[in-house]
């Protein structure tokens, strides 16, 4: 099953293993990475934060838009972070630090992310498994099912 942030978070998990969406935005690309992942791992249950009116907001909005994200994240078995090259990504530098040490998330850095150095010696510190593409980390992911 999908969850948005326009949808209520389960309250009791089903038997089913669950992935959050983690990473760079990349709207207006066709073929989006998370379009992608949404359609490999749908059976999982999959927490998707993408709202394509983020950045118009009000404090509200946002305030519960954040709070889910926050919950899902939590609920989550996996979370797949994905930098993609260009971006700055500024949330996903935060969730990886809440989460470096969880032994859920599973990071994608590839070389030419500006931060990708700083990402991948704090992966193999606390040895969080992370790939320079997303194929790299598709077989662990499908063994995580």
């Amino acid at each position: 099953m999908m969850y948005t942030p326009n949808d209520i978070l389960p309250i009791n998990k089903r038997n089913q293993r669950s992935i959050f969406l983690a990473g760079s935005m990349d709207p207006k690309q066709e073929g989006s990475w998370r379009t992608k992942a949404i359609a490999e791992f749908r059976a999982m249950d999959i927490f998707d934060p993408t709202n394509m009116n983020h950045d118009n907001l009000n404090s509200e909005q946002m305030k519960h838009h954040v709070t889910w994200e926050l919950d899902a994240l939590e609920l989550s078995d996996i979370i797949l972070l994905n930098f993609l090259p260009n971006a700055q990504s500024p949330i996903s530098l935060v969730e990886l630090g809440m989460y470096v040490t969880s032994n859920k998330l599973i990071v994608i850095c590839p070389k030419e992310f500006y931060k990708s150095g700083y990402i991948h010696t704090l992966c193999e510190k606390y040895n969080t498994p992370i790939f320079n593409n997303i194929t790299e980390a598709k077989t662990l992911l499908i063994n995580s099912l």
